[in-house]
């Protein structure tokens, strides 16, 4: 098994404490936090550099008005880690989605928790704050 490998099966395992986790493929899992869905998945930069690559749904088809993009702003602002972002800015809608990439091969399970929550938990307030805690993906 190569180190990618093992750190995505550790991942899963942790992360599984979080939400109910999906291995759609070899080289991704998707965990459900709340009401929002992440992709992770494993980046090799280098010999003993792996990262993690996370993706977050926060918001879906939402009408891309200015009022969403200063919204969208306000949330991304209040983030610790990782950047909000509209998948489309021009379009008629969009989706918000979180992005966070870490170098995470030298952490610990507690570390490597510590920072997942982090970040997702950040991405499901900022989900309530867009939609509301009902209509979230």
């Amino acid at each position: 098994m190569t180190d990618a490998a093992a750190l995505l099966d550790r991942t899963a395992e942790i992360v599984a404490e979080l939400g109910p986790v999906d291995r759609p493929d070899a080289d991704s899992l998707v965990v459900q936090v709340g009401p929002t869905r992440a992709s992770i998945r494993v980046l090799t930069l280098a010999d003993g550099l792996d990262v993690l690559a996370l993706t977050q749904m926060v918001a879906m088809d939402l009408p891309n008005t200015p009022t969403l993009r200063d919204d969208v702003e306000a949330c991304a602002a209040q983030l610790s880690f990782g950047s909000l972002r509209r998948s489309d800015r021009a379009g008629v809608t969009t989706d918000v989605l979180q992005y966070y990439t870490f170098p995470a091969s030298q952490l610990d399970d507690v570390p490597l928790l510590t920072v997942l929550h982090i970040v997702l938990a950040a991405g499901v307030d900022a989900a309530e704050r867009l939609v509301g805690p009902a209509s979230a993906p």
